[in-house]
């Protein structure tokens, strides 16, 4: 059959990607677990540093760092790490006192709610405004919009993030400044939905401000190209309806360019919710890390971190499959 060497071709393709991905996973794995040791002070230090420990003598704090496995140098610590988390144990968090794996179950559905939220609005927005922007190239729309996108790629997502609560929590507060739910959050089902998206409002239009640019410049750019193709001229001759030429003309067209792009977005998209997570004191994964990091808490540090980076590697690895279907279809 023709159509099996092609198949056996993008299927070794695909196992190499994964044993890649696999690989800058295990360096990951290496990093997390040395860039924390560089740090000053270890999990004692901060526990002495905050009161928790300052009386206990010297045995004590021995049988301490030997209780959370600080003993024993790099190598013994790397490799009870290692082999826990190949058991799927990612640890117990020295400062929460709870399995590791725990927190980051109740803290990524809200990370993933940032996220998801955020996605089709910088997709969609990013989208139409860079086809109409292109479409209209020269023009004063398209001088306007790439105008305003090019100011807003060069703000930092946490001073987006700062901006947004200044101007509409604090200016004009007709949003919450902070956190997932008000401080009585209501019981019942449809109220509590409305409290969190309402909290959600800020935080994902700073992730999607962000990532806006991003698929503004390529959907304009990949509108200026079509704009020059006979099929779309033809098309704009017969008099098709402008939202038909929207979606099945332009918009199928920049369909890879934008799943082919959502590699590189994924990325910049969770380290933005981090950060963006911290300014809004919201209880995602960001400030579970930002909390590990100021508690020199290692297992939920290297928890956390493996976690996000396994799940980034995953859905890179699945994207690029997908672009790999899209282009052997045409």
């Amino acid at each position: 059959m023709t159509g099996s060497p092609g198949i056996r071709r993008r299927t070794a393709r695909l196992a190499m990607d994964l044993l890649a991905r696999l690989a800058v996973l295990g360096l990951v794995a290496l990093m997390v677990f040395a860039l924390p040791r560089l740090l000053p002070g270890d999990p004692v230090q901060a526990m002495l540093a905050s009161d928790h420990a300052q009386n206990l003598g010297p045995a004590e704090l021995a049988a301490l760092r030997e209780r959370l496995g600080l003993t024993g140098g790099w190598g013994r610590q790397l490799g009870d790490w290692l082999g826990d988390l190949a058991r799927g144990d990612l640890g117990r968090s020295i400062r929460h006192a709870r399995p590791v794996a725990a927190l980051i179950a109740e803290s990524l559905p809200w990370t993933l709610l940032l996220i998801l939220g955020a996605m089709p609005v910088y997709l969609l927005g990013g989208a139409l405004a860079g086809i109409q922007a292109g479409r209209a190239r020269g023009g004063a729309l398209d001088r306007g919009l790439t105008g305003f996108v090019t100011v807003l790629a060069s703000i930092p997502p946490f001073v987006l993030a700062i901006l947004l609560m200044l101007g509409f929590a604090i200016l004009w507060p007709v949003l919450p400044a902070g956190g997932a739910l008000p401080l009585f959050p209501s019981d019942r089902p449809l109220v509590r939905a409305g409290q969190v998206a309402r909290h959600a409002v800020l935080p994902v239009a700073a992730l999607a401000l962000h990532e806006f640019a991003r698929f503004y410049y390529l959907a304009r750019a990949e509108a200026v190209s079509l704009s020059r193709r006979p099929f779309l001229l033809n098309a704009e001759a017969r008099g098709l309806p402008p939202l038909r030429l929207l979606v099945d003309y332009h918009g199928r067209n920049i369909l890879p360019a934008f799943v082919a792009r959502l590699s590189d977005s994924l990325s910049g998209l969770i380290g933005a919710a981090v950060i963006v997570e911290i300014v809004f004191s919201y209880p995602g994964i960001g400030g579970l890390v930002y909390g590990a990091i100021l508690d020199r808490d290692y297992p939920l540090l290297q928890g956390a971190t493996i976690t996000l980076a396994a799940g980034v590697l995953a859905l890179n690895w699945l994207i690029d499959a997908a672009l790999a279907v899209l282009a052997e279809r045409g």
